[in-house]
């Protein structure tokens, strides 16, 4: 039986980011990612050297476990946000299938290194955050990309990625510091979003 590594499972809290601003959800966040190990002595060698996500360890759980721990927080939230480190490592539909039979709605959070195929149709939203150029983009679609600013990569820019098929398209300014010049780039390109991390300035998780 597979096993997943999951590094924590919490809520219920608000998505802060994207077009799902302000949603009540749970997370189910996967341990290990293919843009940075998550080791400080690696950070300076990573496209990610600005990542506070802490995606080292975790637990090995089955699907059955996961929809446990799931079911325990829940209360009345029903959607869980699959995200990490990089979840499309691990996830399989033997686990989106568990999740939908346990009654969960399926968010996605993922830089889009990867395809989804068949799993695509499980999710009912898909946030892509690129840390990699349009041409090793696999993700085959999304609702909502999320862009940061400065840009990071001279490939991952809103230009490069404003073909792509995505719903919305948001602009996130990667230090307080730089808030005003993320606007400044939405007022000359309108068709861009803000994505202002709520659940930061509301001190969630």
């Amino acid at each position: 039986m597979k096993k997943y590594k999951v590094k924590e499972i919490f809520g219920p809290t608000i998505q802060g980011e994207g077009s799902s601003l302000g949603k009540a959800v749970l997370f189910l966040r996967f341990a290990g990612c293919n843009r940075w190990s998550g080791r400080e002595e690696d950070r300076t060698k990573s496209i990610c050297y600005f990542c506070d996500t802490d995606f080292l360890g975790g637990d090995l759980l089955t699907a059955d476990e996961v929809c446990h721990k799931l079911n325990e927080i829940k209360e009345n939230v029903t959607t869980v946000v699959l995200s990490g480190g990089e979840p499309t490592l691990q996830i399989n539909e033997d686990l989106l299938k568990k999740l939908k039979e346990n009654g969960f709605n399926l968010h996605l959070e993922t830089n889009g290194s990867r395809e989804l195929g068949n799993m695509l149709h499980y999710f009912e939203h898909i946030s892509m955050s690129p840390k990699q150029g349009i041409n090793e983009t696999k993700l085959e679609q999304a609702s909502d990309i999320k862009i940061l600013y400065p840009f990071i990569n001279d490939l991952i820019t809103y230009e490069a990625f404003k073909q792509f098929k995505v719903t919305n398209f948001y602009l996130q300014p990667l230090w307080d510091s730089n808030k005003q010049e993320t606007l400044d780039y939405i007022y000359k390109n309108p068709k861009l979003k803000l994505s202002p991390q709520l659940h930061k300035y509301l001190e969630l998780k």
